[in-house]
């Protein structure tokens, strides 16, 4: 078995850097998000080297755009570029959604303690928002010290291992 990328990449028909497809299309592949309220999750995602960058690009532009909002995340510029392609407004750009299955984990208050610690999935997404902040921060530490391995002594250090989110972070 080859690692995840190459899984998924053999899985979507995800070009290697050399390859050329003759629909000229840019492609970038997501993962499923949790939410109903995203189209995509955008948090982690795959390249296609050689037809990328047009999708990147207006996904940039739609950042910058939402900068000097209040609610300027990525997410939300990522859900503009799919919402363009969806009513055909961009033809050039394809955003194709990938399943999660055993790839990447997106916890939440309600799932976290659902991770299984003998099978983790290759990718761990907690995110920085509303509801990662609810995740109990010992139960985070816990779980980078335990997909991490670190020896008593680093997790004593205090240098690794701590919760990525906690209730008073933006």
């Amino acid at each position: 078995a080859g690692s995840m990328a190459e899984e998924l990449e053999s899985k979507y028909g995800v070009l290697k850097p050399h390859e050329k497809r003759n629909d000229f299309l840019s492609r970038m592949y997501f993962f499923t998000p949790l939410s109903k309220e995203w189209p995509l999750q955008g948090g982690t995602f795959i390249l296609e080297r050689s037809t990328s960058r047009h999708c990147l690009e207006l996904w940039r532009n739609e950042i910058d755009d939402f900068a000097n909002t209040e609610r300027g995340r990525d997410q939300d510029a990522l859900a503009k570029v799919y919402n363009r392609i969806e009513f055909e407004e961009e033809t050039q750009c394809e955003l194709v959604r990938m399943e999660n299955e055993n790839y990447i984990a997106l916890p939440t208050p309600r799932t976290f303690d659902s991770i299984d610690s003998l099978n983790y999935p290759t990718l761990i997404h907690i995110s920085n928002s509303v509801f990662a902040k609810r995740i109990d921060e010992q139960k985070q530490s816990n779980l980078i010290n335990d997909v991490l391995q670190l020896t008593k002594e680093e997790q004593e250090s205090g240098k690794y291992g701590k919760a990525i989110v906690r209730v008073g972070d933006r």
